[in-house]
């Protein structure tokens, strides 16, 4: 499985790239725009064609997913270990983020999956994850009712050794829109899913 996750800042023509990345088959973006207003996070999601709706996911403005069609929420660490959470319908789709397989091994079976990091040295922020991977704890993995999706430094190279080492998927961010292409980018981490997913 192929995540795209947005970048925190503007990024020119986003909501076309995006558009584009779901004709090409992408299932899932995470929308991390932090800073945005209540009605800038409106405006964003209205310029994502309306078939693609159930394919976002939010990291912040919960408030606002029922109005705007969306049942996917991203809790990131300090909301889960706030129980943030809890207050949604059971009817909603969760994911959160860790950093350790200890963690990720406590998650029970109300998460559908976590973003694991940093896998290799991220892209889109210089020095993380150059010295504290977290690859090599996939081999402790024993929970399996949540889904483990790799994120921070991949790309369509790398992605193999990490399917190979346990994860179920992998989220991108960097190689995306630190890109000159990023639909020509995001294609080849599809073809490649495709081979390790099949």
């Amino acid at each position: 499985m192929i995540i795209v996750i947005t970048a925190e800042q503007h990024v020119y023509h986003e909501s076309y790239w995006i558009n584009l990345m779901f004709e090409a088959g992408l299932k899932l973006l995470h929308i991390r725009k932090y800073a945005f207003s209540d009605k800038e996070m409106s405006l964003f999601v209205q310029e994502i064609a309306l078939p693609y709706r159930n394919h976002l996911v939010l990291h912040s403005h919960h408030h606002l997913a029922e109005d705007l069609g969306i049942n996917r929420l991203h809790f990131n660490e300090n909301d889960r270990k706030s129980n943030k959470q809890d207050q949604y319908d059971q009817d909603i789709i969760r994911s959160t983020s860790v950093h350790s397989i200890d963690v990720f091994n406590t998650l029970d079976s109300h998460w559908s999956y976590a973003l694991f990091s940093p896998m290799f040295s991220s892209i889109s922020k210089p020095n993380h994850g150059k010295t504290d991977s977290v690859k090599h704890e996939l081999a402790s993995r024993n929970n399996l009712q949540v889904q483990l999706i790799g994120l921070a430094g991949i790309h369509a190279e790398n992605m193999g050794t990490l399917y190979a080492a346990g994860v179920d998927g992998v989220a991108l961010l960097g190689t995306i829109w630190k890109n000159e292409q990023p639909l020509i980018s995001l294609k080849k981490c599809l073809q490649k899913d495709l081979t390790y997913s099949a």
